[in-house]
């Protein structure tokens, strides 16, 4: 147990639990120590999604840039060449290199398994108080709320993200929720939400993802929607890229990616379910089937890629 003399982070300084917590002072301050040493414990993030987001933010890049980030890691270039030559894709032969993955996959395809073989190591825990599915479910809804924000963002003109960290935004928006699942109470019940987290150590998963976020290291454009994709409209500046990320949630969560096994795809979902966040996003009523129809197509191809790893 960590002893109260140690010095309360800024991130936590004010943030006070609800009166209606049955926690006194004491308690909260020593939970909030303990879930800052759970954050300082959690693995790495793999530093080649970092360097690929430097990457993407340059104006011209080649396929041989990104060669020389992946090739850092041995491990990954392993499995990146396996998933490639799986027949996933059609090649025509086999692919031995990077470069070669490059042109028979494509760049975006190749970055897609880049993420999901980085994060797969620290995104695939089963959580016991939410409701994901158990098998990789938490993992599996990361990567679609990813694909579906790098989807939105390129349609939305108001985004000031790239599609690129509109993905790894998606991917990480939930992180926090690893470090709070064993401060929520004994036993499973699967009904976790904000409140409960709140009641439980004083902040939620979206305070707590920004704190992480930031000792990765992942640029303030990426942690800023993350913080707000619960209450994007208070989210300034970042508050179209967290509308963004809130409809790229709603979305997968309607088709219970992460959620159910398997889940559909095909459930239809009414604009008027989002229409906040269509309002600051700048997307109309008419171009709501055009945007669902290419999430579904997107996702699809999405779940291939899951099947092979």
């Amino acid at each position: 147990m960590t002893t109260l003399s140690k010095p309360v982070p800024p991130a936590l300084e004010n943030s006070e639990p609800d009166n209606s917590s049955p926690t006194n002072p004491g308690q909260w301050r020593n939970i909030r120590f303990e879930v800052l040493e759970s954050v300082e414990d959690l693995p790495s993030f793999n530093s080649v999604v970092v360097e690929f987001l430097q990457l993407c933010r340059k104006e011209f890049y080649s396929a041989q840039d990104f060669e020389k980030v992946i090739c850092k890691d041995q491990a990954l270039v392993a499995r990146l060449l396996k998933i490639a030559n799986c027949g996933l894709f059609g090649r025509s032969r086999s692919v031995h290199s990077i470069p070669e993955a490059v042109v028979l996959i494509g760049l975006d395809n190749l970055k897609k398994i880049v993420y999901a073989v980085s994060s797969q190591g620290i995104m695939c825990s089963n959580l016991m108080h939410y409701d994901y599915h158990p098998d990789r479910g938490f993992w599996i809804h990361a990567m679609a709320v990813g694909q579906a924000a790098q989807i939105l963002s390129e349609v939305c003109p108001e985004s000031g993200l790239r599609p690129e960290e509109s993905f790894v935004s998606g991917l990480l928006h939930d992180v926090g929720k690893l470090v709070l699942d064993k401060f929520l109470g004994p036993g499973p019940h699967n009904s976790a939400n904000r409140e409960v987290e709140q009641m439980a150590v004083g902040l939620d998963h979206c305070e707590l993802a920004g704190l992480i976020l930031k000792q990765w290291n992942i640029p303030e454009t990426i942690t800023g929607p993350v913080r707000h994709h619960h209450d994007f409209q208070s989210g300034e500046p970042w508050k179209t890229e967290a509308a963004i990320l809130s409809l790229a949630r709603g979305v997968c969560r309607e088709w219970g990616v992460g959620y159910e096994k398997p889940h559909d795809l095909s459930r239809e979902i009414h604009h008027s379910r989002f229409s906040a966040e269509m309002e600051v996003v700048g997307l109309g009523e008419s171009e709501w089937d055009e945007v669902v129809w290419n999430l579904r197509q997107s996702l699809g191809k999405l779940e291939e890629i899951f099947s092979n790893i």
